[in-house]
C-alpha cells in the first residue's frame, strides 16, 4: 500500500492552516509551519518526506520568495512543489511567483476543489520530473555527461543489434598512472582532464556514423564503433594520443588503448570490454607503445592462470613442489661447492610445469609466501638426512620472495626451521633479490642482519639487473654476488658486456665478497669468467637442476676424487716458474703472488704472475725469494702476518688491506685475497691475489671529510624569509617554524629585498599575490642559489598556474599544515644546503 502523501502547510494565519487542513486531511499528511525559519527547520528535521509545500508569501521573519531560495540552494529540498498563496490573481503576481520557483498557485478565498486538483497536479509533475532525474543519473556520468557504464553497454548492444552487416570494435582507453596527475594537479585538475576526454570522445562520435560511447570507471572509457581495419584505428588513436599531449605540454599524459575486434557478436558487451582491457594491460607501462589488439592468446593466458590458482593449494597438500638442486661450482677446480635450491611442480597429469609459468602468478598472489616455507623444510630435511647418512655436506642456498622478506618474524622462521632438524646455518643459505634491496626498507636490514649473526650467508640474487646496484652495494651487507649472466651478454654494444663484468668482479673483490655468475651455459663464457677472476660458476654448462639423488651422487663421487687427488698431489707440487701453480696463476688477468710461509713468520715471495709485472713492473723470479713483510709499513706488519696464519691454520681463505710506500716515498694501499694450497713438512704454499685500492682509501677518507662537514652545516639553525602582505600568514609560519630556525618577516618585496641584503638567508616563502600573474619573480635569489617556497592560496588556480612559472622550489597553501611545512622546509634546507656544502668542500679541496 502507498503511504499517504505529507504536505507542508506555510502561513502566519492561524485560520488560514486550520481551512487548508480542513479541506485536505482527508487525503493528506498535513505539517504546520507559521514561518519561513521554522518550515525549514521542520525540513531539515523531517522523519518522512515532503511530498509538496503550500505557501503564503507574506510570512514573517523570513518572506516567502526568500524560504524558496533557501529551497533551491539545498539539493534534498530543491524539488519540492510549491504552491503560492497569494491575495492578489493578477498577472504580475503569478509572473513573479514561477520566476521565483512555484510550480502553481492558489488564490484566497479558497476553493477547496481548486486547491485539491492543483495539488494534486504538482505532486504528480513533481514524480515525473524525479522519475527523468533519476533516469538521467543512472543513465549518464554526472562529471561528463556522457553514457554511464550500463547505459553505454546497452546502447551498444542496440547499436550491434540493429546493424547486423557492420562490423565494430570495442576500444577500451584510459590514461596510465593517472593518480600521478591527481596528486600532481589536485582532484580538480583531474576532473578537467577527465571532461577534456568527454569532449573529444563526444567530438570523434559526431564525425563517425553508428558510434556509442560511455565513461566505464574513473579515468576509464569505453568507444562502440564501426571497424574499418587496423590501419584506420591505429590513426584515431594517433590522433587522439596527439590532442591530449596539446591539452598538457608540460605533463607526458599516456592514453593507454585496448581494442577488441567484434567477431563474435553473441559475445555480452561487458566482455568485449573486458577482453580491451586484456590488451591495454600488455601495454601498460611500455612508453614506446600505447595500444594493444585483442587476441585469443591473452584470454588463453588468463584460463591457464586461472587454472594454475584452482590447482596450486592441492598440489602443494598433495607434494607436487620438489626441489631441484642446481650445483655451484669453483671456477679454479672445476668442482661442486654447493648448490641452489629451486621449486619445481611435477603435475600428476601434465608433467613438469615451467616455474616461469607458476612463480609470476605466485608471486602475485601472495601463494608463494607458501611455497617459500614449504621448500625450505624441504631442503633442512634432506640436509639432515645426508648429514645422517654421512653423505658431504656443502651448501644450499634458497630464495626468499619479496612477501615473505615483510614477514617480521622471517628471521625467527628461518632460525627455528634449522634448529628443529640441526641444521648448521652455514649450511642453509639465503638467496634475495637485489631489486628487494632498493626498497630501504629497514625490516629488510634488520632481518638480514639477525641472520647473518646467527650465522647465515646472505646471498645478493639478480645482481646487476636493476637500476641501482652500486648504491644499493655501498648501503647493505651481504656475504656473496650472484650476476645473471643471461642478462649481462645481452649487451647492445660488443664488449661493453665483458668490461661491466670484470669491473663488478674487481670491485666485489676490493670489498672481499665472493661472486658466483648463474645462467653460465658456453664455454666461452667459462673461459671469460675465469680470466677476470670470477670465484664460482653456476649454470647449464656444468649442470642443469637435478633432483636430490643426482646431486647426492654427484657431490659423493667429487669428494672422494678430491680425497685421492690431494693426497697424491700433496707431495709434488713445484715451486718454480714452470710449475703448475705459476702457469695457472699466470692466466688470470689480476695481479698475482705464490707466497711459501715458513715458520716465525718468515713469508717469501716464489713467483709473480704477468698481471702482476704489468702492474706493478716488478717480477720477483728477477730478484729471487725476498721477505713480504719487510716492504709493509710497520703498523700493518701483524695484521698481514696473523691474516696468513690464519689461513694456514684453517686451511682456507682470508683477507686484509695493508699499506706500504714505493720506492719515491709514496703511500699504497693494497687489498689481498689469500688462499690455501698446500702444504709440506716445512712450509705452506699460499697464492695472494692483490688489488691496488689506494684511490678507494684516499676517496673514503675524503667522503667521510665531507659527512662531516654536511653534517656541522645541517645541524646548525637555519635563516628563514617569510614574504608576504598577509600578516596572519606571517604569524603562523613564524609559529610553525621557529622551533628550528630563526625567521625572518616581511610585509613587501622592497622590505624583503632588504632582509636579503642583511641576513644570511636560507631558504624564503615568498607570497605569490605579491606578483601579477606574468611578472618576473621579484628578489634576487638565483646569485645565492636559495631554495624558494611560494604560498598559494587554497584551491586557487590561477596561483597554481603561476607558480609553475616562477622561480619556485615548492609550494604551501593557505590554510597552512604544520607537518607540510615543517617536511618541505626539512626536504628543501637539506638539499640546498647539501649543495652550498659541495661548493665550498671542493673548492677547498682545490
Amino acid at each position: 500500500m502507498d503511504r499517504q502523501k505529507t504536505v507542508l502547510v506555510i502561513d502566519d494565519s492561524a485560520m488560514n492552516r486550520s481551512i487548508l487542513c480542513e479541506i485536505l486531511c482527508q487525503e493528506y499528511t498535513i505539517v504546520e509551519a507559521e514561518n519561513g525559519v521554522q518550515a525549514l527547520k521542520m525540513l531539515k528535521n523531517a522523519k518522512s518526506k515532503v511530498d509538496a509545500i503550500i505557501l503564503d508569501i507574506l510570512i514573517p521573519e523570513m518572506g516567502g520568495y526568500e524560504f524558496m531560495e533557501c529551497m533551491k540552494k539545498d539539493n534534498r529540498f530543491a524539488q519540492i512543489p510549491v504552491i503560492i498563496l497569494t491575495e492578489k490573481a493578477d498577472r504580475a503576481s503569478e509572473r513573479k511567483a514561477l520566476e521565483n520557483g512555484a510550480w502553481d498557485f492558489v488564490s484566497k478565498p479558497y476553493d477547496a476543489e481548486i486547491v485539491k486538483l492543483r495539488l494534486k497536479n504538482v505532486i504528480a509533475r513533481s514524480q515525473v520530473s524525479l522519475l527523468k532525474e533519476l533516469n538521467h543519473v543512472m543513465n549518464y556520468d554526472p562529471l561528463t555527461g556522457v553514457y554511464s557504464k550500463n547505459k553505454f553497454f546497452s546502447a551498444s548492444k542496440t547499436l550491434l543489434t540493429s546493424n547486423p552487416d557492420k562490423k565494430f570494435a570495442f576500444l577500451r582507453l584510459d590514461i596510465d598512472r593517472f593518480k600521478l596527475i591527481n596528486s600532481f594537479f589536485g582532484n580538480v585538475g583531474g576532473d578537467k582532464l577527465i571532461k577534456y576526454m568527454a569532449k573529444h570522445i563526444r567530438d570523434f562520435a559526431k564525425t563517425t556514423e553508428c558510434c556509442t560511447f560511455g565513461r566505464i570507471d574513473a579515468d576509464v572509457f569505453g568507444i562502440f564503433t564501426p571497424y574499418q581495419g587496423k590501419e584506420h584505428t591505429i590513426e584515431q588513436i594517433e590522433q587522439a594520443v596527439s590532442r591530449m599531449k596539446a591539452l598538457t605540454p608540460n605533463y607526458n599524459i599516456m592514453l593507454v588503448y585496448g581494442v577488441y575486434i567484434v567477431t563474435d557478436r553473441e559475445l555480452p558487451i561487458s566482455q568485449m570490454c573486458d577482453r580491451a582491457a586484456l590488451a591495454a594491460k600488455t601495454v601498460k607501462g611500455h612508453y614506446m607503445k600505447n595500444y594493444a589488439f585483442y587476441d585469443d592468446k591473452m584470454r588463453l593466458s588468463l584460463e591457464n592462470e586461472q587454472n594454475i590458482i584452482n590447482e596450486m593449494s592441492d598440489a602443494l597438500e598433495n607434494h607436487e613442489f620438489v626441489p631441484y638442486y642446481q650445483p655451484k661450482y669453483d671456477v679454479k677446480t672445476n668442482k661442486p661447492v654447493g648448490a641452489e635450491a629451486l621449486a619445481r611442480w611435477i603435475h600428476p597429469t601434465k608433467g613438469f610445469i615451467s616455474p616461469g609459468v607458476f612463480i609470476p602468478i605466485f608471486e602475485k598472489n601472495g601463494f608463494i609466501s607458501k611455497l617459500d616455507l614449504y621448500i625450505w623444510e624441504c631442503v633442512c630435511k634432506q640436509l639432515k638426512e645426508w648429514k645422517d647418512r654421512g653423505v658431504p655436506l656443502f651448501p644450499v642456498s634458497v630464495n626468499v620472495s619479496r612477501v615473505n622478506l615483510y614477514n617480521p618474524n622471517l628471521s625467527k622462521i628461518i632460525i627455528e626451521l634449522t634448529k628443529k632438524y640441526d641444521v648448521d646455518p652455514k649450511y642453509f643459505n639465503i638467496e634475495i633479490t637485489e631489486s628487494v634491496y632498493t626498497d630501504k626498507n629497514i625490516l629488510i636490514d634488520e632481518m638480514t642482519n639477525q641472520l647473518r649473526s646467527n650465522g647465515f650467508t646472505i646471498l645478493m640474487d639478480d645482481f646487476g639487473s636493476g637500476y641501482s646496484s652500486l648504491n644499493v652495494l655501498k648501503d647493505i651487507q651481504v656475504d656473496v654476488l650472484k650476476m645473471d649472466m643471461m642478462f649481462m651478454f645481452k649487451a647492445k654494444y660488443e664488449g661493453r658486456a665483458e668490461t661491466i663484468i670484470s669491473s663488478v668482479i674487481r670491485m666485489a673483490k676490493w670489498l672481499n665478497i665472493p661472486v658466483i655468475a648463474e645462467g653460465v651455459d658456453k664455454a666461452e663464457q667459462v673461459d671469460f669468467l675465469r680470466s677476470v677472476g670470477c670465484d664460482f660458476i653456476q649454470g647449464f654448462y656444468f649442470a642443469k637442476p637435478m633432483p636430490a639423488k643426482d646431486y647426492e651422487k654427484l657431490i659423493s663421487e667429487q669428494e672422494e676424487f678430491a680425497v685421492s687427488e690431494t693426497r697424491s698431489s700433496a707431495n709434488g707440487l713445484l715451486w718454480g716458474n714452470n710449475s703448475g701453480l705459476a702457469v695457472s696463476i699466470d692466466d688470470i688477468d689480476q695481479p698475482a703472488m705464490i707466497l711459501e710461509c715458513f715458520p716465525n713468520d718468515n713469508i717469501e715471495a716464489v713467483s709473480s704472475n704477468k698481471a702482476f709485472i704489468r702492474a706493478y713492473g716488478f717480477d720477483s723470479s728477477m730478484y729471487g725469494k725476498f721477505n713480504v713483510v719487510n716492504c709493509i709499513d710497520e703498523g700493518y706488519k701483524e695484521l698481514y702476518t696473523s691474516t696468513i696464519r690464519k689461513v694456514i691454520e684453517n686451511k682456507g681463505r682470508a683477507d686484509c688491506v695493508f699499506s706500504m710506500h714505493d720506492i719515491n716515498g709514496k703511500k699504497l694501499w693494497f687489498s689481498t685475497h689469500f688462499r690455501y694450497i698446500s702444504e709440506t713438512d716445512i712450509s705452506t704454499v699460499i697464492v695472494a691475489y692483490i688489488t691496488d685500492v689506494t684511490d678507494m682509501v684516499f676517496m673514503d677518507q675524503r667522503i667521510n671529510d665531507y659527512k662531516d662537514y654536511v653534517k656541522n652545516e645541517t645541524e646548525r639553525r637555519h635563516n628563514v624569509l617569510v614574504v608576504s602582505g598577509d600578516e596572519e600568514a606571517r604569524k603562523e609560519l613564524d609559529r610553525i617554524l621557529s622551533q628550528n630556525n630563526d625567521v625572518f618577516t616581511a610585509d613587501s618585496v622592497e622590505n624583503g629585498k632588504k632582509q636579503l641584503s642583511e641576513h644570511e638567508i636560507d631558504l624564503v616563502y615568498f607570497d605569490i599575490e605579491l606578483i601579477s600573474e606574468n611578472e618576473a619573480f621579484p628578489l634576487d635569489v638565483d646569485g645565492k642559489k636559495l631554495p624558494v617556497i611560494a604560498i598559494i592560496p587554497s584551491h586557487d588556480e590561477f596561483s597554481r598556474r603561476a607558480v609553475l612559472k616562477q622561480r619556485v622550489s615548492d609550494f604551501v597553501m593557505k590554510p597552512f599544515i604544520d607537518e607540510i611545512v615543517r617536511s618541505r622546509t626539512a626536504n628543501l634546507l637539506k638539499i640546498g644546503i647539501t649543495g652550498v656544502a659541495n661548493e665550498k668542500f671542493f673548492s677547498r679541496l682545490k
